[in-house]
């Protein structure tokens, strides 16, 4: 028994399926399903069934076709059993029959729109518990699309900050490389200073070399003239001593002309004791030619070691700014790391705002 039912139903939706594209109009397709279950498949049509069968339009509409149904039915049985060819004992079964699926058909009727009217209130009361529901929820939504953008703004300012401070750290970057750019230029001019007065100093301390060797030189030779005039001399004295040991004896006559010679001598030899005095004069005057070239070599050995030690200073002061801009640089970085982390969330609950709101 259970089979042959399954596959009424089962035409029954088939054949409702089949309807559906030709009657477009909700009351006609309610009508047409009627007629469909009463002559085809001999079922009694409800509104809860129709309703079941056909789901469309409101709760109302299957109970005004299935009236309607049921009106023009018995209009037309009316014509039948009124028709003159009939016998009477026919029209009067067959009104009776009429009227008995009348009454059974208004009582099912009646049942049916008592049970849909229960529906109908148990779906209004769910839908006023949905629309309470649908309240609540666009108040929580209102309040959530407040928050967010509320925190949007928040965001935003918080953007809007972080491109001050990566603007701030552009330029203190691009200060940084400007200062470091000076610092490289003025480390080279230093050290084409250091190099020219490097070189200047060679060639001053070469010249001081050639000069003091020049000046010993001169000093040597007019020492070695000085003991040769005074080798000179003193042999000439001994000569002379023993000129006059020799000619002693000789007559007191010639005394007078040994005198004035022995004065001409001693005067020659003043004259050659100033010219010792002189060279003496030259030599000492070449030892502190000397010692002022070694001075003066100190003192460029000194301005060297000032000129590294300036270089050495503005070396460390290039570092110093070399990792300045690093550390700028590694902060620079580690903001725009954690600005992009940051965003990443901020991107995904706008999302999920916007698709709250849709």
């Amino acid at each position: 028994m259970e089979a042959p039912i399954a596959t009424d139903e089962a035409r029954l939706q088939a054949d409702i399926e089949a309807l559906r594209p030709r009657c477009e109009n909700t009351q006609e397709l309610y009508r047409e399903v009627c007629a469909l279950m009463f002559f085809r498949y001999g079922m009694t049509p409800t509104a809860n069934r129709l309703y079941q069968l056909v789901r469309k339009g409101s709760m109302s509409a299957p109970a005004e076709a299935l009236n309607r149904f049921w009106s023009q039915l018995r209009e037309k049985s009316r014509v039948v059993i009124g028709h003159p060819d009939l016998p009477d004992e026919l029209k009067n079964t067959a009104g009776e029959l009429v009227a008995s699926l009348w009454k059974a058909a208004q009582a099912a009727a009646a049942e049916s729109l008592a049970a849909l009217r229960e529906e109908a209130r148990q779906e209004a009361a769910a839908a006023g518990a949905e629309a309470q529901s649908a309240r609540q929820e666009r108040d929580t939504l209102a309040e959530t699309l407040a928050a967010t953008r509320a925190r949007l703004a928040q965001e935003a300012q918080a953007t809007a900050g972080l491109r001050r401070e990566l603007a701030e750290l552009g330029a203190l970057h691009a200060n940084q490389a400007a200062r470091l750019d000076e610092a490289r230029k003025e480390l080279n001019a230093q050290h084409a200073w250091l190099n020219s007065v490097q070189r200047d100093h060679e060639i001053e301390l070469d010249k001081l070399r050639d000069q003091a060797r020049r000046d010993v030189a001169a000093a040597e030779a007019a020492r070695r003239q000085a003991q040769d005039a005074t080798a000179r001399e003193r042999a000439a004295g001994e000569r002379l001593r023993e000129a006059l040991e020799a000619e002693r004896g000789a007559a007191a006559a010639s005394a007078e002309r040994h005198r004035s010679e022995l004065r001409d001598t001693l005067s020659l030899l003043a004259d050659l004791r100033q010219q010792v005095g002189a060279l003496e004069g030259v030599a000492g005057a070449a030892n502190a030619a000397r010692d002022d070239a070694r001075q003066q070599q100190e003192r460029l050995r000194t301005e060297l070691t000032a000129a590294q030690e300036r270089a050495s200073d503005a070396q460390a002061r290039v570092l110093r700014l070399e990792a300045e801009l690093r550390h700028a640089a590694e902060l620079f970085e580690a903001r725009l790391a954690a600005a992009r982390m940051e965003a990443a969330p901020r991107k995904s609950t706008r999302r999920r705002g916007a698709a709250d709101t849709d």
